[in-house]
Parts: structure tokens; sequence; C-alpha cells
């Protein structure tokens, strides 16, 4: 793959696109979304209002917010949809016949920095241009010619900003986790890494309802009432109050973000962490992990599975540029008979997992 082309946001009718928008004209200028990303827009350009289609507010930032249908088709608008459906959001638009429309990865770029870029592209770039052989080594591990497909395309993404790098891709998480060379039998093991409201596990007992059981981790105590609710018709599921980490003990957890809480240092609740190994004793055949950025600690805490059950994992690399290398290589100073493939289930940067499948013996 070629990482040293030019952003494809950097041409002339773009360039023109944000002089225009920056500067009064006449013309109208909204942003779609009422998020971060939107008032960031707003600081430096004269915008008339924001579109959002779900929110109650009337009023934002000293603007009105308006439905899609009463925004003029002569306008010119930004989306700052950012995370899993940024195609959606330009799509929209461009279906109301709103004819001037920029995604928000490519204004940010053309900005010189006035407005910030999504950390997953400027961390993406800082990393590939120290570690561009850890990439091109994992590449060469990836076992198909559609893992090696997505790995480039969310490369140029990230390297780019030019969301269409990943225009072909769809919001699909219900198949997140699951696919063809993911093979269950009689007895698995399950462990979701992880749990939220429990979705995966139950898309995991549609699929393979001859389970053995399922270690359900979840560290948000209202969050877990509701995966348990959620799942009160699975059988032998195991719930554990608890993170998977590196070690035993207490940490700081930002809550309130969704799916998205994470470990934070700055955390506003306290959580209790613990290893797989020291928690679960029964040999696991399936490992799904999305921690939100503690994936590699949680790797680090179950070695002995790894070791000792070989188990299938499906893990996400999406939350740190580096993880796209350092996850694998951790994994395979373990176990070397792995066949490692990569996908991706959003229109964004989010959701993008790499599977390490067992060499059979």
């Amino acid at each position: 793959m070629n990482t040293t082309s030019k952003p494809a946001a950097v041409n002339s009718a773009t360039a023109n696109f944000f002089e225009r928008f920056t500067h009064v004209d006449g013309t109208k200028r909204y942003v779609l979304g009422v998020n971060p990303y939107a008032e960031a827009v707003a600081r430096v350009a004269p915008v008339d209002g924001f579109i959002d289609e779900y929110t109650t507010l009337t009023t934002w930032l000293g603007k009105p917010v308006l439905r899609l249908n009463q925004v003029e088709k002569d306008s010119m608008v930004v989306s700052a949809v950012t995370n899993s459906r940024p195609k959606t959001g330009v799509a929209k638009l461009r279906a109301a016949g709103v004819k001037e429309v920029m995604d928000y990865f490519a204004f940010a770029d053309l900005s010189n920095g006035t407005v910030p870029q999504l950390e997953c592209i400027t961390d993406m770039r800082k990393e590939h241009a120290t570690n561009t052989a850890k990439f091109e080594w994992i590449r060469g591990l990836l076992v198909d010619d559609e893992s090696r497909q997505v790995f480039d395309d969310i490369l140029r993404f990230r390297l780019e900003a030019n969301l269409s790098a990943i225009e072909k891709y769809d919001f699909c998480v219900d198949r997140q986790y699951f696919e063809p060379f993911v093979a269950f039998s009689e007895g698995e093991v399950f462990v979701d890494g992880g749990g939220f409201d429990g979705f995966t596990s139950l898309e995991f007992a549609k699929r393979c309802p001859g389970y053995g059981s399922i270690h359900f981790f979840e560290p948000g105590s209202d969050t877990l009432v509701s995966a348990k609710e959620n799942m009160r018709d699975l059988h032998n599921v195991n719930y554990h109050l608890l993170g998977l980490f590196d070690r035993n003990t207490t940490l700081s957890f930002s809550s309130g973000d969704g799916s998205a809480s994470h470990i934070s240092e700055d955390g506003d609740v306290k959580i209790e962490v613990a290893t797989l190994d020291s928690v679960v004793n029964e040999p696991v055949s399936f490992i799904k992990l999305d921690l939100e950025g503690a994936e590699i600690a949680a790797l680090t805490g179950m070695k002995q599975h790894i070791l000792d059950d070989h188990p299938k994992l499906a893990v996400a690399v999406y939350h740190y540029p580096s993880d796209f290398w350092k996850i694998p290589e951790y994994i395979l100073s373990l176990r070397s008979d792995y066949r490692i493939y990569l996908r991706h289930y959003t229109e964004g940067w989010a959701e993008t997992i790499m599977f390490f499948i067992p060499v059979a013996d």
C-alpha cells in the first residue's frame, strides 16, 4: 500500500469549500450534529445553525437547531457525524438535496489545526511514521485478501482523513465477532470481555445454542443489572462485576459514556478489575475483548488460558493505533499457531476487530 500519498481532502474543490464556509458570503452554513465536533466547526465559521433529527433542543450555542427538511438546498453543510455512521450522515444530506457537503475529517485537515482532528487520525499518523515496519509486518501475517483490504482501507482513512477510503463499509455490529471462519461446536465456553448490555452474548447464543457456559465481564453495576435482564433467557451465564486487566486491583473508571466507558485516572467511579486467569477456572474456547483500550492488559491477565486452552480470540484493535501491531505481537509471543484475520463493522473509525483462529494441531 502507498501510504505517502497526499490526503484526498486537499484539492481545489475542497479547499474552496473550506475557504467559503469560513467566510461570510451570503450563503447559509450549517453543521450536522450537536456535539463537540460541531462546536469546533462553529468556533471557526459563521454558522447559521445546526441540524439534528434526534435532539429536543431548539437552540444551541445561540443558534437554531433545525430538522433536515428545514435546511435550504443551496446551503453549505459540514457533517460532524464521526463515530459509527459518518457515511450515513453525508448521504442523508445529499438525499435531502443539499449540494455542498463536507465531512468533519476533511474539514479538520483543511483547517491547519484550528479545528481539532480526531485522535484516531492524528495518533495513527504519528504511530505509523514511527513504526512503519510493524504495520508492514502485521499486514504480511493477515491470511486472506479481505483482511489485507480492510487493513489498507482503514490505514488509508486514518492517514489521509479520507472518508471515501472506507465508503464500502456499513454499520453491521450484529455480525461483529462472528464470521464464517469462527467455527463453533457443542460445549463452547465464551468469555465476553466488555459485555456492556449483553448484545454480543445474545448473538453468540443464537449462533451456538449448544454452548457450555458464558463468562460475562462488566465492571459497571447498573449496566450489569440491565445486561442480566436482557440475558435472562440464557442458560449457564456466569456474571462477573469486574473489568479484565493484568492484575487484581481497584481502578478509576469513566462512566456515563455508554459502551465507550473506560478506565481513566480521573474517572468518576471506582471499579474492580481482575485477571481472567484468577477468575475463570475452566478451559475457555472463545474470547471476545472490547475494553476501550485495556485489551493488552486483559490479554496479559489471561496468558495461562491462551497457553493452555488455545482459544479463538476476537479483539478490538481500534482504540490505539499501536494496537494494530502490539496485540498480535503479544498473542503470537505466547503461541504462534494462530491464523489472523481483520474485519471492520462500522462506517467510521470504530469497531475494527482482529481475529486469532487456532491452527489445528
